[in-house]
């Protein structure tokens, strides 16, 4: 297996990153900002024995992608580096959706540093605040299946802007019924809020512009202001 892959969207600071984890003792170092499917074949290619993720690498979905890519690569030694203060009741996830490690700058440079030569040297780190909220708890929740069919449907008409109780007469469903998917949804993807699971959605592409579609379906609208019509128009050159 080959070297470390860092990932980053800073590509203005790739060189620089680099050239620190060169200071820390890591050793052939490849940073990129590749993601998805691009970020698939570079781990194909390159066969890392560590990955080093940023926390915010994909916003507030990063846990569930490192799940993503511990399923498809289950060998893969990820380690999570938190910089900007990501929250700890959410970084609790990333262990629990595969990464081995997860360093937090925010506890401090000294205990910052100890798990960076920890994971340098192969083991596993969790910073002590994650790890005393993993500790309180009785059991790891089940991350394997993220969502059900019912599910999906509410999860698209919640981004149609449609209230349960509207969702529930679509689906001839109860109100309770259907704040039982989306409750089910926001743990799945430890979402805070209806917004916030609306927002990770769109950056996970949960939801596509044709699946909104399929459930806007108002006959009576108001008249389109300039620049809403105008990226309608834009929306129905690319997705149609």
């Amino acid at each position: 297996m080959g070297g470390v892959l860092a990932l980053s969207r800073a590509a203005e600071l790739h060189t620089e990153i680099k050239e620190q984890l060169e200071e820390l003792g890591f050793k052939d170092i490849t940073v990129t900002d590749k993601e998805n499917e691009e970020l698939n074949k570079v781990i194909c290619n390159k066969d890392p024995h560590l990955v080093i993720i940023d926390s915010w690498f994909y916003q507030d979905g990063t846990p569930c992608r490192v799940g993503d890519l511990v399923k498809l690569f289950p060998k893969l030694n990820i380690a999570v580096v938190s910089v900007h203060d990501f929250p700890a009741s959410r970084a609790q996830w990333f262990i629990w959706d595969g990464a081995k490690s997860y360093l937090n700058l925010w506890e401090g440079s000294e205990e910052f540093q100890r798990g960076l030569r920890i994971v340098r040297e192969g083991g596993q780190y969790i910073s002590p605040k994650v790890q005393k909220l993993i500790d309180h708890r009785d059991e790891w929740p089940d991350t394997r299946s993220k969502t059900t069919k019912r599910q999906k449907e509410c999860l698209v008409m919640l981004c149609c802007g449609l209230i349960p109780l509207q969702i529930g007469e679509i689906l001839h469903i109860s109100k309770s019924t259907v704040d039982r998917h989306l409750d089910g949804l926001y743990r799945a993807f430890h979402a805070g809020s209806r917004e916030e699971m609306v927002a990770l959605a769109w950056e996970m592409e949960l939801v596509t512009p044709k699946d909104i579609r399929l459930y806007n379906k108002k006959k009576e609208r108001l008249p389109l202001p300039e620049w809403a019509a105008v990226k309608k128009k834009c929306d129905r050159f690319y997705f149609d």
